[in-house]
């Protein structure tokens, strides 16, 4: 008996050093019923006890499990106090309901001692039902219906526990992921083709290009125009033919109003140089009235300029290449940043 003993404690011991491995589960319960006693001449009685469990695989558990109880020899005023340790195997029937129902057997060593002295050890064999619950957080509920069996002294015991009891080792559970958010539907006010979650530029003009945050797209680029027109000799007045080329530079500066000219004139190698310099100084001035006074350009922002005979693009030797040299030119540059528009 001693022997037994030894093993269920060292069973117990096991069990419960399992229970805080990383790699195991187990469980312990503690429970609480009704013993009911046949053919050993005691009452019955109220039984009281715990339980620690080492989970084999889903289906099989290893139990350790020590109970007493307090009783009388019937008809007598003899206290008899129950001590009880066994060893069971648990097997599971259905490990995937609410309810989990399984078998249970086993043997164990039962001691009972007698008021006044004396007392003596059972080696107990039970066989039984139960049914399992989870009740959340790892806890569950337990109820045992147990028949054991004196094999030495060849009396029944009938115990009905209920019990409560805490998983160890076993994993928590998910958390409930949260619902997806309704997607949220997306508009584009000004029709740009940038939704409003992104646009950072409202009320686009839908005739505009934009860019990845619904801006008007900007073009910078250099406009320019030149003018270039010829005298006849010795003579300063412009002609009615070019005209029409001082007005293009006219209205060109009239558009750019942050531009600015220079009027440069030039004669051909006839005649002395001081008078080449104020024949070509008159003509640069032609220029710049006309531009004033017919056009309203404003007079800060054109400049004339004579250079005389200094600066020929033609040979003078040729009449051709002298009426090329009798000029008035001018060069005017802006730059601009258009909107760039659909098609």
């Amino acid at each position: 008996m001693k022997t037994t003993k030894h093993l269920l404690f060292a069973a117990i011991a096991a069990v419960s050093a399992s229970t805080y491995a990383d790699d195991h589960k187990a469980d312990v319960f503690v429970n609480a019923g009704k013993v009911f006693i046949s053919d050993a001449n005691l009452d019955d009685s109220t039984i009281v006890g715990a339980s620690a469990g080492y989970v084999l695989d889903q289906n099989w558990t290893l139990e350790a499990a020590i109970s007493s109880f307090d009783t009388e020899v019937a008809n007598s005023n003899i206290d008899v106090d129950s001590m009880q340790y066994r060893l069971d195997a648990l097997y599971h029937l259905d490990t995937s309901s609410e309810w989990r129902p399984f078998v249970a057997f086993g043997v164990g060593d039962q001691e009972l001692d007698f008021t006044g002295g004396g007392s003596h050890r059972d080696t107990l064999i039970n066989l039984g039902l139960g049914l399992k619950r989870d009740l959340g957080d790892k806890w569950q509920f337990r109820t045992d219906l147990r028949n054991f069996n004196s094999i030495d002294n060849e009396y029944n015991e009938l115990a009905l526990t209920l019990g409560l009891g805490y998983r160890f080792g076993a994993a928590d559970a998910a958390p409930v992921a949260a619902p997806a958010p309704e997607p949220v539907k997306e508009i584009d006010s000004d029709g740009d083709g940038v939704f409003d979650s992104k646009d950072q530029c409202a009320n686009t003009p839908k005739t505009h290009k934009v860019d990845a945050v619904g801006c008007s797209l900007k073009l910078t680029e250099t406009v320019e125009i030149e003018l270039n027109i010829t005298f006849d000799s010795a003579k300063s007045v412009i002609k009615p033919a070019f005209e029409s080329e001082v007005a293009k530079l006219a209205e060109f500066m009239n558009q750019y109003a942050d531009t600015v000219v220079t009027v440069e004139g030039h004669t051909d190698s006839q005649g002395a140089d001081a008078y080449n310099q104020t024949l070509s100084q008159s003509r640069a001035d032609a220029v710049k009235a006309m531009l004033i006074t017919k056009y309203g350009v404003a007079a800060e922002r054109v400049k004339a300029m004579g250079y005389g005979e200094a600066q020929p693009i033609a040979d003078n030797a040729t009449a051709e290449g002298r009426e090329q040299n009798r000029r008035v030119v001018g060069e005017v540059s802006s730059t601009v940043t258009k909107t760039e528009t659909r098609n």
